[in-house]
């Protein structure tokens, strides 16, 4: 009953929520994908319709936006009587949208079966279903059509990969091609991606993204690497631990923003025998040998809150939870986690929605450092007001730390804060974490 009432008000009128892990509470969200398009971001998610299902009960396709990645509008649903599958069709599974000469392609399941292609003008749509017909039909290969991602390179070339990988079978398998230009065709057969090394690498939903000239190829938080987009890939093990249901059954999306990256995906609510999900976001990091880690310690401490908020009574804030960076990088730290490093001067770091920040006078800063260098603290961005300045001086090294402490004034009413670095050296400081007292 929660679901039809949450259904039937975003029907007829706006929706805001800000509700974080879950992203969105009580909707069976499943499947989240979450793109950057013109500056902002919009989440494409299937929908389990029945808190009880012990098979899957798919309705329907939703789009929400969001220019923060915590305050989510709600912006259309995509009804399967707008597609060949027809009217009443309870298999609206896993999509995936991207963006090419200035049109919008939302790729979507037909259950297991095949999958089919809108086209839009603008990312919240609304679609049309240009083929009225499969891109990818039942029996193109030996394996199954469904649960597509597309990658679009750099030079504009797209490609398209779906279906079910399971282990030896050499029917199922992921299956890749080339799209045409026109993005709604085929320019070649598919292909089946070969894994050199599999490590119980196998379900549906395959997610493709690039990092540093790498091709990741996901399924749920278990993921493989390949030099090539074609393959093989090597698998290298799990982004997450097998908590909040970071597994191979974790449905969503890796992706950037602002210089920073993120994970979202989906866990089965009760168990995997009830067919009812939940969505989450956290912070996603990258090892210097490039493997992948979600930030499990956010997750464990900070869970409910989700990502882009904060506490100003938190006993720490890590400096690799930032929202928005300039000039500096995110990488591996000596103590194991991660940190910000190769700052350079005029380097910035963005923490909007702190909460409990008005009655604190000092900030303090665990940093390593070999020159002298100063974070400025201002209001809401790198122009805003001057709420304290912290020099620093040399720690000894990059290996060692020092927690320095600066005066804070001017609180009041700030809730957003933007560290400015200064310095002559291109790795200013090293910044671990920040607290406020």
């Amino acid at each position: 009953m929660k679901n039809i009432l949450l259904l039937f008000l975003i029907s007829v009128v706006y929706i805001e929520v800000n509700a974080q892990n879950p992203i969105i509470k009580d909707f069976g969200m499943a499947d989240p994908h979450i793109y950057i398009f013109n500056e902002k971001a919009y989440l494409f998610s299937t929908r389990d319709a029945d808190s009880t299902a012990k098979d899957f009960i798919m309705p329907d396709w939703h789009i929400w936006s969001s220019d923060d990645l915590v305050n989510w509008h709600y912006e259309r649903v995509i009804k399967p009587s707008e597609t060949y599958m027809g009217k009443g069709s309870t298999k609206c599974w896993a999509t995936e949208t991207v963006e090419k000469n200035e049109k919008y392609y939302f790729y979507f399941s037909n259950g297991n079966e095949s999958t089919g292609v809108m086209v839009a003008d603008k990312p919240e749509g609304p679609y049309k279903d240009v083929l009225g017909k499969p891109l990818l039909a039942k029996d193109l290969t030996p394996g199954l059509e469904y649960d597509p991602t597309v990658l679009v390179e750099e030079d504009g070339t797209a490609y398209i990969c779906f279906g079910w990988y399971l282990g030896k079978n050499e029917d199922m398998r992921y299956y890749i091609a080339k799209l045409s230009d026109d993005m709604i065709s085929l320019q070649e057969k598919p292909k089946a991606i070969v894994l050199n090394k599999e490590g119980g690498f196998y379900n549906d939903k395959p997610n493709l993204h690039k990092f540093n000239g790498k091709y990741y190829l996901s399924a749920g938080s278990l993921y493989a690497i390949s030099d090539t987009i074609y393959g093989p890939y090597d698998y290298v093990g799990n982004s997450g631990n097998g908590n909040y249901g970071l597994t191979r059954q974790a449905h969503g999306n890796y992706f950037t923003w602002k210089n920073q990256w993120f994970h979202t995906w989906c866990k089965f609510h009760l168990d995997s025998n009830i067919k009812f999900r939940e969505s989450y976001i956290t912070y996603l990091h990258y090892k210097d040998n490039g493997e992948m880690v979600d930030d499990i310690n956010f997750l464990e401490k900070h869970f409910a809150t989700g990502v882009g908020r904060y506490d100003a009574n938190w006993d720490k804030i890590e400096a690799e939870w930032y929202m928005k960076a300039g000039k500096v990088n995110k990488a591996e730290s000596p103590n194991g986690s991660f940190e910000i490093q190769k700052i350079q001067n005029g380097g910035t770091l963005y923490f909007p929605n702190i909460a409990n920040l008005s009655d604190k006078e000092t900030i303090q800063f665990y940093v390593s450092a070999t020159k002298k260098g100063s974070i400025e603290i201002r209001d809401k961005n790198e122009t805003g007001n001057i709420l304290g300045i912290c020099n620093v001086t040399g720690t000894g090294g990059f290996k060692s730390y020092k927690l320095l402490s600066c005066d804070l004034d001017g609180l009041k009413n700030v809730n957003d804060i933007c560290f400015v670095f200064k310095g002559k050296s291109t790795d200013i400081l090293h910044l671990d974490w920040f607290s406020f007292k």
